[in-house]
Parts: structure tokens; sequence; C-alpha cells
């Protein structure tokens, strides 16, 4: 797939684990997600595996590329939590993805999730995206 452009829709769709390895922060969608090709034709079977490969310093935590938010008890704001705060979340369930946001000057995404909890809002942010693998 050298060259070819392919979109993928993660809206609604649900992730049991976000796993950090080496340069790689991978996705995984027990239910699938959609993969087009640059035609728009869709890309069967579903993917399960969405990974972020990081333009990684050698010695960096991939945490530092990654971090995460949640609307505070009363609404009133956003509170900060750890990878490992988030990752333990997903002991209640799994998390859906309510919409994603490009940025269109650097190379970061934001996610919004709703996990299954009483404080369902996250917000994670990757920054340093030097590329996107789709696998089954």
């Amino acid at each position: 797939c050298e060259g070819v452009i392919m979109k993928y829709q993660l809206h609604d769709c649900e992730i049991d684990a976000i796993v950090l390895e080496n340069n790689r922060i991978i996705f995984s969608f027990p239910g699938g997600f959609y993969v087009t090709d640059e035609n728009g034709q869709e890309l069967a079977p579903l993917r399960n595996k969405l990974v972020f490969v990081i333009d990684k310093e050698t010695n960096e935590s991939l945490e530092s590329y990654v971090s995460v938010r949640r609307i505070k008890r009363g609404r009133r704001g956003w509170k900060e939590i750890s990878f490992k705060q988030f990752c333990s979340l997903f002991k209640k369930g799994n998390m859906v993805i309510h919409d994603e946001y490009d940025s269109k000057l650097t190379n970061w995404k934001m996610f919004q999730l709703n996990a299954g909890t009483n404080w369902s809002n996250i917000e994670l942010f990757i920054t340093d995206i030097l590329d996107i693998e789709f696998l089954e």
C-alpha cells in the first residue's frame, strides 16, 4: 500500500485497550473499524488494530507523547490523569470513540472518548505522529 491514501472511520467504535510498545501506540477494537482505499472501497475484513507510529526520541518515554484528561466531578473543568490511570478505566468496560480531531499544523490527534464510569468524558491527545498503520 505504498503511496496509497486510506481513510478510516472510528466514530462510535469501541476500544478495549490502548498499548504503548516501542515507538507505537496501539488501539485495539474488538468489533473492528472501517478502512477504505483511495477509491472509497471498503477493505475487508474490518481492521482490529490502529497503530500510531511516533517520531520518538530514543531515550524518551512514549508516555510523554500521550496526554489524557477527563471531566472533573460536577463537570467543572478538566483534570489531567496519567496514562496508567486511563488504562485502569478499561477494567470498567470498553470505551467508545465519540469523535476525533486532527491538527492541520502539527502531527497530533485528539480523541473524545466515553468511558463506562461516572466521569465518562475523556480527551486523549497524541503528539508527533509519524505514520498510521491498520492491522487485522
